[in-house]
């Protein structure tokens, strides 16, 4: 794969230079620069605030050492970049992993994002359509969301393989239960398990079968755009389950696969925790990443009442690490956020610290205030006595609820 990219790097190199000398300089250096726009893209939308970075104290570096790291959301895979090297773009590769202790990290597959709802059909309008046409990627890419899934499915294939063990697959009870006691050994050993961002993908063969072939454990229903099963927080009309929505949502938790409504609108997300309240879903369910309304009010987040009623279901809240999820972006805000929905959950009659959880949307095309390495940093923060959380609410806030989440819901 990596030589047929490099033959292709080289082929619109040689044909922006034909370009120019033949007189067309501004569209031959266009053509030119397709060789690196995979990188410049990555380098410019997944980027970590600024900030002076002082190391952790000595106490808090040996707990988070001890804590079981956990992140329900990345979309790393989405990304050409060499996993196994440490780099200074994005937020997540393999040393980047060990350097914040994380045990399991979730490997997100994202695969449209229609930038004109009034044109959903049109491949122009889709900025997974650039991304891939300028990143030389397959042109079966280029249009099709099944093939983009595909893709990254490869290059996490590919990252695991190349790993030498480092990495597993996480997609049962038991390879969870190992997992966990092999980090509990001090042994280098990172988890992976598989979301799918925007159930879009399912057309023709794509089914959920499928997905849970694959390794597919949690799916979100919408990504920024509404689809055949329902409607996106983000877009036209942001109604709730559509009848096709409401059969998937059954086959996915007949196949042991937790629904994540992050992106989903309130009606979307007020459908399904009806059809859990009536019996419907045996398992509870999440919301990867997110920030709470009533800390800030943004269009992405949830509102403090489906907060309270996703976990009063059992479900796990996801805080996610970047501006507009948070309030602004940087450390601070972080603990503002999880310590609002403990306290809001609390408030409601529930435990909050058993529900919330982190979800960073690492190399999701936004800035965080950490990347994979700065976890420590997150952990630091927590245990601030400002934000009223004691170490113990600590270590299940930063994986030990995702853990636990899963350990009860993954299929045996």
């Amino acid at each position: 794969m990596n030589a047929v990219f490099r033959i292709a790097q080289l082929g619109v190199v040689l044909g922006g230079a034909f370009l120019i000398l033949q007189g067309f300089a501004v569209i031959g250096m266009s053509v030119a620069l397709m060789a690196c726009w995979y990188y410049l893209f990555d380098r410019q939308l997944n980027r970590v605030v600024p900030v002076n970075v002082q190391p952790i104290g000595e106490k808090t570096a040996r707990f988070h050492e001890n804590c079981f790291i956990a992140d329900l959301h990345a979309d790393v895979c989405l990304w050409r970049r060499d996993l196994m090297s440490r780099h200074r773009r994005g937020h997540v590769d393999l040393p980047r992993l060990r350097a914040g202790n994380v045990a399991l990290q979730f490997v997100t597959v994202p695969t449209k994002l229609v930038i004109s709802p009034r044109f959903p059909r049109l491949f122009f309008s889709d900025l997974f359509f650039w991304g891939a046409l300028l990143s030389l990627q397959r042109p079966d890419t280029w249009f099709s969301a099944a093939a983009r899934a595909r893709l990254q499915l490869r290059r996490l294939a590919c990252w695991i393989e190349q790993s030498g063990g480092a990495i597993r697959m996480v997609s049962s009870r038991g390879e969870l239960n190992e997992l966990s006691e092999r980090r509990g050994n001090n042994e280098d050993v990172i988890g992976v398990m598989l979301g799918l961002e925007g159930a879009h993908v399912l057309r023709g063969r794509l089914d959920v079968p499928w997905l849970a072939a694959q390794g597919f454990r949690v799916v979100g229903i919408t990504h920024f755009n509404d689809n055949q099963f329902g409607d996106s927080a983000h877009g036209v009309s942001r109604r709730g389950l559509k009848p096709a929505g409401r059969e998937l949502v059954r086959q996915l938790d007949n196949h042991s696969i937790t629904i994540d409504l992050a992106h989903a609108s309130a009606a979307l997300i007020d459908d399904v925790l009806e059809m859990h309240s009536q019996g419907e879903l045996s398992r509870p369910v999440l919301v990867s990443h997110t920030g709470i309304k009533g800390k800030h009010d943004h269009r992405r987040n949830i509102s403090d009442e489906h907060a309270v009623a996703i976990a009063s279901a059992g479900g796990l809240i996801g805080i996610t690490l970047f501006a507009p999820g948070l309030p602004r972006a940087d450390l601070a805000a972080v603990g503002e956020s999880i310590s609002y929905t403990v306290k809001l959950l609390d408030g409601a009659g529930l435990e909050g610290a058993r529900h919330v959880a982190i979800g960073s949307d690492f190399d999701g095309a936004v800035r965080t205030v950490v990347d994979v390495a700065g976890w420590g940093r997150i952990t630091e923060e927590l245990l601030k006595p400002l934000h009223g959380l004691d170490p113990e609410q600590v270590e299940w806030i930063v994986g030990g609820n995702i853990r636990n989440f899963f350990a009860q819901n993954l299929p045996d």
